[in-house]
């Protein structure tokens, strides 16, 4: 008599029933261990992706010294780089230490390239006047340049989770332009199936891993970093509004509070017929520090033509009424850690 194919076995099921059923187990096991070596290695700030536009154009406008960057959108190609004035590790006029000196109160200022200070020496920066002038006053602090060209409040974020950490800063400043924007993504906060699936692709960094390598792969096409940057539409929408999502200065507030690190955010100064603000009161966060320059500006009695080298960028000595609205600020908490 003819036995039938699927004969039971002991245990009662079939070896090809038993490897149909346990092929998804070692899929997810898999997946779930490539999750887990994600997690490790893949940096927290690199969860969404700087648009290509705003990429291409800064790559195409910055010269061989910039590079595609998946983290931060653009960085620069060679460091140090003596001859641009930037140390190792990208910030102006600096031989930065990994070690912060004992009893030094060390800042980061974080900015584009009114920052960096385009067009003035680098000891006519903001960042370099604020801290002669604090040192002047006795208080032993460091604020390190980290501007570069185009950043926005978008990199200052991911800066501060990725790359400032280990230089353990006790605060930072913020010099990002007027728009926040654009902003990390946030999952869908839905509680059907596709609101699950959204937070588990938002959270993984498998999934982002994929994503950047898909970046890195394109960006590189040809053998050139700078073309060929074209993607597949790997972003998750935000079911949120516009204005109900966290912007990024609300995120490096929220990032300074957990981290017992102040955050100073400047007003961005803009001089063509008047000198103002494209950074105010009303597009920060509640509880954040607002180094107001515009004022401050206005009341050195300066023409805009002195102050300013064009709309964004400031002359040597709109930068040290800058700094020292800068220092002026700061020195009342400055004096509060140093008394601690």
């Amino acid at each position: 008599m003819l036995r039938p194919s699927c004969t039971r076995i002991s245990g009662g099921v079939h070896p090809r029933v038993r490897r149909l059923l346990f092929a998804p187990v070692v899929v997810l096991a898999v997946l779930s261990l490539a999750e887990g070596v994600a997690r490790v290695v893949m940096r927290k700030g690199a969860l969404v992706s700087v648009p290509e536009e705003m990429v291409r154009s800064h790559l195409q406008g910055g010269g061989a010294d910039l590079v595609y960057d998946p983290i931060l959108g653009w960085r620069r190609s060679q460091l140090p780089n003596w001859g641009l004035g930037v140390d190792q590790y990208g910030f102006r006029d600096a031989d930065t230490r990994l070690e912060k000196a004992p009893g030094t109160l060390r800042g980061f200022a974080l900015g584009d390239s009114q920052t960096f200070g385009a067009g003035i020496e680098a000891d006519e920066a903001y960042a370099a006047v604020a801290e002669r002038l604090l040192r002047e006053r006795g208080h032993n602090v460091e604020i390190i340049n980290a501007g570069l060209a185009g950043y926005r409040s978008i990199q200052a974020l991911r800066l501060i989770q990725t790359t400032l950490p280990p230089f353990d800063p006790d605060f930072v400043v913020v010099d990002c332009q007027g728009q926040d924007s654009p902003h990390d993504e946030m999952p869908s906060q839905d509680s059907g199936i596709r609101g699950a699936l959204q937070r588990g692709l938002f959270y993984s960094r498998l999934y982002r891993t994929a994503r950047i390598g898909v970046e890195q792969a394109s960006a590189r096409l040809g053998g050139a970093e700078k073309r060929n940057l074209a993607l597949p539409d790997l972003a998750l929408p935000s079911p949120f509004p516009q204005r109900d999502r966290p912007g990024n200065h609300d995120l490096i507030l929220a990032w300074g509070q957990s981290h017992d690190i102040e955050v100073f955010f400047l007003d961005y100064p803009f001089g063509d017929a008047t000198a103002r603000a494209l950074l105010g009161t009303d597009d920060l966060p509640t509880g954040a520090r607002l180094v107001a320059t515009v004022p401050a500006l206005r009341a050195s009695g300066l023409p805009v033509p002195e102050l300013f080298l064009d709309k964004n960028h400031l002359t040597a000595k709109g930068a040290a009424v800058v700094g020292g609205q800068l220092a002026d600020v700061m020195e009342p908490w400055v004096v509060e850690q140093s008394s601690r």
